[in-house]
């Protein structure tokens, strides 16, 4: 695992470093880093070998230097702190009376220690800085405590046994020193000096109070249990005084309080067994040094423990607070209103969207109270779709209209998505709501330009009627009076009937051709023909009766067929016969039940005449029989507010498209209209075959 150091070092520094406040540039910083790492190394070598040369150091706190400051620095300047610390050890031997090959070979071994430990630690750690989880502390005391301390343990026992000593007395000797020093040195100066907060939060009151309490109670505590007295012993009461602060802080502050306890109770061991005081008064050197050992191993394991536990709990909670935070982020930023609903249908979430839109608070709008907004006359159709769909567990969309914050309602479509636990638990719902005033508005003009549409057709046909019609009728209407005179005044020329009638009849047979003439221009007129798509001409109806269907609340349903051939007519027409079917379904369904008002449009090819078909279903309650053979005429209609024109109309212009129109009842209920289209490539066909027989005439 690759782990950039520097960029590592620089973090930590930055967040919570004193260093980060007075070291300027990197140049400044590593000679301060030196001198700082000469000065520790310097104080950590007096101190271990205080114990003098008869007895051996408890804790061989330079090798925790070491390995803190090829942790916290690249490798290329490893060889830094090398060069830095020959000079502390050689002018500075451990004793005078060991030979100088056993002081270099100690040397020795110290370096190859410290650089396998920190090879170790910063390939296998994800951070070695930090021991932030439970494996980490277990790489830690798997390659700093247990590995490398054995191994140096056994090159300096095969040393010492050379002049004389016990193999494993010094094996053992050896091997507690390095990995106490590392179990319970190591940690606290990665986190209290490498790591130490930086300065602001240091005079921040508010952060420093419970750890500045921990800290005085922990140094009473050492202080009480290493006061002078031969009569105090480890099994005296005293010595469990600091026990519950040390369990305090590491549960309060994980590894960082962990640490900082373990830091401050073996400062007072340690003084108290150079001293030979408190329990260490009655005790050699050696004991005492053995004694320390025990003390500081019993109480920092377990803390280190727990502390690796609580860190990972810690540091799922702050991936969870910062998933949440990053969820609200994107959350308020996005451009719609987001609601999340618990398991009991209750509001637990909205964003800052839908705070912005409704201008309430957000105690105003969980749980319930998200309803006070809905329109009055939409919230029982609201909560009718809302309930049916949390039952079932399924998607639901509804359109509806909110309240704006300034009183304003608007159309709103409201999109809502079941969400489930990873063991499949329903945790509720959440959903997104958009506003579609505007698109309302759009269909409500559709609409109403399609019945405008409608109304157009008809008017053109009673004015065409209208004006073909007046010439004859006045025709009619004044030979009608004449004949009325002559029958009043008693003499009645059979020569002067015949002739009234005789134009009578003439004239009905002048309006009988006005209306053929009517009829052949709507049947045959020249109209702007192209090849079409059935299936687009579906689509582009169904997009300007969606508003329609909403609000009848109808389900409409479109079953298109695939690779059907492109038809020969006219765009508008054939939409204004698409409009007038699907009109009528669904005027034939306003005395069904809501949820059974279903409407389905198919489009097929028809059985072998090279037409497509085209079928509009309904579920109303059909057609009479005594009706059906009387659909299609003019004027015919059982709306009292219809004027019988529609399918009329629509057969003419099917008709011109060179297809049919019929209908029939549906077996489940409801009836079916059906058209078929002539396709393009049979009109090309038809079109030659003509143009062949023209020329062989």
């Amino acid at each position: 695992m690759a782990i950039d150091q520097e960029k590592l070092w620089t973090d930590h520094n930055a967040r919570f470093g004193v260093l980060a406040s007075i070291v300027g540039s990197p140049q400044r910083g590593l000679v301060l880093g030196f001198i700082a790492f000469e000065i520790s190394y310097l104080l950590a070598f007096r101190v271990a070998t205080s114990f003098g040369t008869e007895a051996y150091s408890p804790l061989w706190l330079p090798a925790s230097v070491m390995l803190c400051a090829l942790l916290r620095s690249p490798p290329e300047r490893w060889w830094l702190f090398i060069l830095g610390m020959l000079p502390i050890r050689i002018l500075g031997r451990e004793n005078p009376d060991f030979p100088l090959w056993l002081s270099i070979a100690n040397i020795t071994i110290d370096i190859a220690k410290g650089l396998g430990a920190a090879m170790a630690l910063r390939h296998l750690m994800r951070n070695p800085l930090r021991v932030e989880t439970l494996r980490d502390f277990a790489v830690f005391v798997l390659v700093a405590v247990l590995l490398v301390p054995s191994l140096a343990a056994i090159a300096g026992a095969s040393l010492r046994a050379a002049l004389g000593d016990e193999f494993w007395a010094v094996w053992v000797r050896w091997f507690i020193s390095d990995a106490l020093t590392q179990l319970v040195v190591t940690i606290p100066i990665l986190y209290w000096v490498i790591a130490a907060p930086s300065i602001p939060k240091i005079f921040d009151v508010k952060r420093v109070t419970e750890p500045a309490l921990l800290a005085g109670g922990l140094v009473l505590a050492g202080y009480w249990c290493m006061a002078g007295g031969t009569t105090i012993s480890f099994a005296e009461p005293r010595f469990y005084a600091a026990f519950p602060l040390m369990f305090w802080a590491t549960l309060r502050f994980g590894m960082a309080g962990a640490s900082g306890a373990v830091a401050i109770t073996a400062v007072f061991i340690v003084a108290g067994a150079l001293q030979l005081d408190g329990p260490f008064s009655a005790m050699s050197p050696t004991e005492a040094a053995s004694a320390l050992q025990n003390f500081l191993f019993v109480r920092s394991a377990p803390l280190y423990v727990i502390a690796a536990l609580m860190e990972r709990r810690n540091a799922v909670e702050r991936t969870l607070q910062e998933s949440e935070r990053r969820f609200r982020s994107v959350a308020d930023s996005a451009p719609m209103l987001l609601w999340m609903s618990d398991a009991d249908k209750r509001a637990i979430f909205v964003n800052l969207g839908w705070l912005k839109f409704t201008g309430r608070t957000v105690e105003q709008e969980l749980g319930e109270g998200w309803l006070e907004s809905v329109h009055p006359h939409d919230r029982e159709h609201l909560l009718e779709a809302w309930y049916g769909a949390f039952e079932a567990r399924e998607p639901v969309a509804v359109e509806y209209r909110l309240r704006r914050s300034d009183g304003e309602y608007r159309w709103v479509l409201d999109r809502g998505t079941a969400r489930f636990a990873e063991d499949g638990a329903f945790l509720g719902y959440v959903g997104s709501v958009l506003d579609i005033t505007d698109r309302k508005t759009t269909e409500d003009s559709n609409r109403a330009l399609a019945h405008v549409q409608r109304l157009a057709i008809m008017g053109e046909l009673t004015a065409a009627v209208a004006h073909e019609l007046r010439q004859p009728s006045t025709a009619i209407m004044s030979n009608a009076e004449a004949a009325l005179m002559l029958l009043e005044s008693g003499e009645v020329p059979s020569d002067v009937l015949r002739e009234i009638v005789t134009d009578i009849k003439h004239a009905n047979l002048r309006a009988n051709e006005v209306l053929g003439r009517i009829q052949d221009f709507l049947r045959n007129r020249e109209t702007a023909m192209e090849a079409i798509d059935v299936n687009t001409i579906v689509s582009d109806v169904l997009l300007m009766v969606t508003g329609d269907v909403r609000k009848r609340r109808m389900k409409i349903r479109a079953e298109l067929g695939e690779g059907l051939p492109l038809v020969w007519g006219n765009r508008t027409q054939l939409q204004q016969v698409m409009m007038n079917l699907i009109v009528n379904g669904m005027d034939a369904m306003s005395n069904t039940p809501d949820g059974k008002r279903h409407l389905v449009i198919q489009t097929s090819k028809a059985n072998g005449d090279g037409r497509v078909e085209v079928a509009v279903s309904d579920s109303g309650s059909g057609i009479a029989s005594g009706n059906m053979p009387r659909l299609f005429e003019s004027f015919f209609t059982t709306r009292e507010d219809g004027m019988g024109l529609g399918l009329s109309i629509a057969r003419s212009i099917v008709e011109s498209h060179g297809g049919r129109i019929w209908a029939g009842n549906n077996p489940e209920g409801g009836a079916t209209f059906h058209f078929t289209v002539q396709t393009a490539s049979n009109r090309l066909v038809e079109s030659v075959e003509e143009y062949a027989s023209a020329r062989s005439a």
